[in-house]
């Protein structure tokens, strides 16, 4: 990696970590004037548009055609945008940013273990000691050092919530794999169009059932900044930056930046006049050194099986 990669690299997450870091102190905010099912309607079909125009200037208007697999891509997007989303804001509306924030950023610990769980191979010592502090450190957040937090009231089921989120997101993220032929762009495009449609069903679903109704006018014009902050920054504008980072800098590289985000998220929750107590600080500090050293573990593993490779005769290989 020469040194301009490095520096664009590094300048494009720290733009990704900054948007991905005011995400839930906005989208708290805008939920006060739109509920979830209209705001993940509104952000998705808005950023749905853009993939594929994206995808279609980038890659050809060949690019859009589904090739078979748009159960598939429907079955991904509809985890990845419907129920990512609708989960997340169904939780943000329970619990507080900063605690939803440590919650996502404990994606990594969680495909490890599922890892684990599907190929029954334990990941190394080092590793599992980095998922246990940073569990260790969520704990300490979402309970506030009262652990009877984790199982009762509303911050606990919002904090369910948002772990589901989680998962969804990451089945979401692993369904590329099963997309060989296709470029993140055009993944990323065509599993929003078609999960797009599964959040059109469930607001349909949440309207008729008296849990959704439209947004008044006025409301969304008091938020139309942060609207457009979610609509256009976050949802369509960071996955592009993040794509661009993770050419010039590789994905660990970039995941360490990431770590970061929740820092960002506690910051403007301070700003917004949240106090923090000294044991969400110490617990944070936690999740966040460990997710940062899991991290760098990763790298030195990599590290060390490119060296091993290279040190074999090719007739081995």
């Amino acid at each position: 990696m020469n040194r301009k990669a490095l520096t664009e690299g590094s300048l494009l997450m720290c733009a990704v970590v900054l948007i991905w870091g005011a995400f839930l102190p906005v989208s708290k905010i805008v939920l006060a004037v739109i509920d979830p099912y209209w705001l993940t309607l509104l952000r998705y079909g808005v950023a749905a548009l853009c993939f594929l125009a994206a995808l279609a200037w980038i890659e050809g208007r060949g690019a859009l055609a589904y090739e078979g697999q748009a159960a598939k891509a429907w079955a991904y997007g509809s985890a990845g945008f419907a129920g990512f989303s609708l989960l997340v804001y169904e939780g943000l509306r329970l619990t507080r940013p900063e605690h939803g924030a440590m919650i996502l950023a404990l994606g990594p610990v969680n495909i490890v273990l599922w890892q684990w769980l599907r190929t029954r191979h334990r990941p190394p010592a080092a590793v599992l000691a980095c998922i246990a502090v940073a569990i260790a450190g969520l704990g300490l957040v979402v309970s506030q050092g009262e652990f009877a937090r984790l199982y009762s009231g509303g911050s606990a089921l919002g904090n369910g919530l948002m772990y589901l989120a989680s998962w969804c997101w990451i089945a979401f993220t692993l369904g590329a794999q099963k997309f060989p032929g296709w470029s993140p762009v055009r993944y990323t495009a065509l599993s929003a169009a078609l999960g797009w449609l599964t959040i059109l069903a469930l607001a349909a679903l949440a309207g008729a059932g008296g849990r959704s109704q439209p947004p008044a006018p006025e409301g969304l014009r008091a938020q139309l900044w942060a609207l457009l902050f979610i609509v256009f920054v976050v949802s369509f504008g960071a996955v592009l930056l993040w794509n661009m980072a993770v050419a010039k800098l590789g994905p660990l590289n970039a995941a360490l930046f990431a770590n970061f985000a929740p820092v960002v998220t506690i910051l403007i929750t301070v700003w917004q006049g949240q106090a923090l107590l000294p044991v969400e600080v110490a617990g944070a500090a936690l999740v966040i050194g460990a997710l940062v050293a899991n991290n760098l573990v990763n790298r030195s593993m990599a590290k060390r099986a490119e060296e091993l490779l290279a040190s074999t005769p090719a007739a081995l290989r």
